[in-house]
């Protein structure tokens, strides 16, 4: 089915069992199913950055980094909803079912063609996970790059926004800073 593509309703077994077989990623909205749009090369270089630089600081440190094919599964207002994040980390120990995480510290998105999915329906959506220390979006474009980060209670609504290749930010969450440089290294 194309991107964007409304699908009939499904259950969230139906939905689970056809993940496990389809050749794409499909994102589930309270028993509807979109597919998702492939990436481009300069969003996995930068997930996969984000992804590695994360792997490496909580590397034995009890927290899990997963990227691009493991889900979040959210139940708001009686809706169920599972994303594919592009990093989500973990560190929760309870939280370990081997399809999805309902519990993350984390949540990376680097921006698609569809960024208004992630700074709208994502962002309103991930503000409800009682879990979430931080939700970052990152804009992959290497001639303005920009990092947003929102944390609950002070960020939500105006992340803390850092520009340009020589900036550094900080995920509070799990204690790293980052060079946005560092993002884009080949």
């Amino acid at each position: 089915m194309p991107a964007g593509r409304l699908a009939p309703y499904i259950t969230e077994e139906e939905y689970l069992e056809g993940e496990a077989l389809a050749a794409g990623r499909h994102e589930y909205y309270d028993g509807r199913v979109w597919a998702m749009a492939g990436a481009t090369d300069g969003h996995e270089l930068v997930s996969g950055n984000v992804f590695g630089l994360l792997w490496q600081h909580l590397r034995g440190k009890g927290c899990r980094v997963f990227k691009s094919a493991m889900k979040v599964r959210f139940v708001r207002e009686e809706k169920l909803m599972y994303y594919y994040p592009d990093v989500i980390v973990a560190c929760d120990p309870t939280d370990n079912h081997r399809l999805y995480h309902e519990r993350p510290k984390l949540l990376v998105e680097v921006m698609s063609e569809d960024w208004k999915k992630d700074w709208v329906e994502k962002a309103l959506t991930y503000r409800h996970i009682a879990t979430l220390e931080e939700y970052v979006i990152v804009d992959p474009n290497p001639d303005a790059p920009a990092v947003y980060v929102a944390r609950p209670g002070e960020s939500w609504d105006t992340p803390e926004v850092v520009t340009g290749r020589d900036a550094e930010f900080t995920l509070r969450s799990v204690g790293l800073t980052i060079r946005v440089a560092e993002l884009f290294a080949v």
